[in-house]
């Protein structure tokens, strides 16, 4: 079995996680039987996420 790694979305967001407002899918939240996630309070899914490379295209382009 392949080991699966959680990553939180609000870690490479452009919105400051306090004060976004968005509606977020915990990873505790996903029901994985056979690959549990290690980090149960990571963001895995999100209404407003923002891509910084995203932000930056715009801006320089």
């Amino acid at each position: 079995m392949k080991k699966m790694q959680t990553l939180n979305m609000c870690d490479f967001c452009s919105y400051e996680i306090e004060s976004c407002g968005a509606k977020t899918v915990l990873a505790d939240e996903i029901p994985l039987a056979n690959a549990p996630l290690k980090q149960k309070q990571a963001v895995v899914a999100c209404d407003k996420y923002k891509s910084p490379v995203d932000v930056l295209k715009k801006q320089f382009h």
